[in-house]
């Protein structure tokens, strides 16, 4: 059946003083009390056990409760149920809105009546779904019905399933064509590998052409550097002046512009000093033109008179 799975799991068993004497007992009482309850860590139901075994050689004590701890391995079946499985059940209850079912025998499964095939009809006082297509397909109370896995609901250690009616390949024992679900899965998983060797081999020579371009790029630059360790001195010494050189017309260009500037700046302090004088000089030839004489005789008496 699917959805069940053996795994080789371990666990932490906490022995109470009074199994001390026979651990292997205890240890067995422990792996007893989680059957048939779902279990978190190994996300299934546990159904059976075997082939326990104890690793720990020297146990702890807690240090808050007089237990000794355990780590113990066993072979574990588990009943893992996923949506789009298929599963068979035992019908239990006959409802007008719903359809009750068990599964491996306790496992609880519930078809809601909208996940049930419009052709299927409750009748109540017979304690069965049946069929107006085919009068003798009815999903009655002990009779076997494969059904599709709509949902899984846990709560606590409690696991739940919600069944589906609508494919019409499910049904009652004998009119459900679960022989063929099988079949195409195999074709459908020899299908994917196929398609997955196919991808592979488009995605090689693809990789391969990147890979050899990259290594073409990495041997020309290596190249280059060779070649240019590998340069004459001669050659290494002018591309050295060449450098060097470069950033002398800038540097002259730069100091012809400051020349030019300061030159600039003379000129014009010289051209406003000769406005200066200008402008001081005409009031004294007007005063000259005035008095009528010049201004130049009053310098040489200010100079005489110095001289005195």
């Amino acid at each position: 059946m699917e959805g069940l799975e053996r795994v080789r799991a371990r666990f932490t068993v906490d022995l109470h003083p009074s199994k001390l004497a026979n651990a292997a007992e205890g240890v067995r009482a422990h792996l007893s009390s989680l059957l048939l309850r779902y279990n978190e860590d190994l996300e299934g139901v546990v159904m059976s056990y075997a082939n326990e075994r104890v690793l720990t050689k020297t146990a702890c004590i807690h240090p808050y409760f007089p237990y000794a701890r355990l780590e113990v391995t066993a072979e574990v079946v588990l009943f893992r149920p996923r949506p789009g499985i298929r599963l068979v059940g035992i019908v239990n209850k006959a409802g007008a809105d719903y359809l009750g079912l068990l599964v491996l025998g306790c496992i609880n499964v519930a078809v809601a009546a909208d996940a049930i095939r419009a052709e299927f009809r409750p009748r109540l006082l017979e304690h069965c779904w049946a069929s107006s297509k085919t009068a003798a397909h009815r999903l009655e109370v002990g009779g076997k019905v494969h059904f599709d896995v709509a949902a899984v609901r846990h709560h606590g250690a409690f696991l739940s399933i919600a069944g589906s009616l609508q494919e019409p390949s499910t049904g009652a024992e004998g009119f459900a064509k679960l022989a063929k679900r099988p079949e195409g899965g195999k074709k459908q998983q020899q299908q994917q590998p196929d398609k997955q060797q196919q991808g592979q081999q488009q995605q090689q020579p693809q990789q391969q052409q990147q890979s050899g371009k990259k290594n073409k790029k990495k041997r020309q630059s290596e190249a280059a550097a060779a070649a240019q360790q590998q340069a004459p001195p001669a050659a290494q010494q002018q591309q050295q002046q060449q450098q060097a050189a470069t950033p002398a017309p800038a540097a002259g260009a730069k100091d012809k512009k400051r020349k030019d500037k300061k030159r600039k700046d003379k000129k014009r302090k010289a051209e406003a000093a000769a406005a200066a004088d200008d402008a001081a000089g005409a009031p004294t030839a007007a005063a000259a033109a005035n008095s009528g004489g010049s201004a130049e005789p009053k310098k040489k008496k200010k100079r005489k008179e110095g001289k005195a």
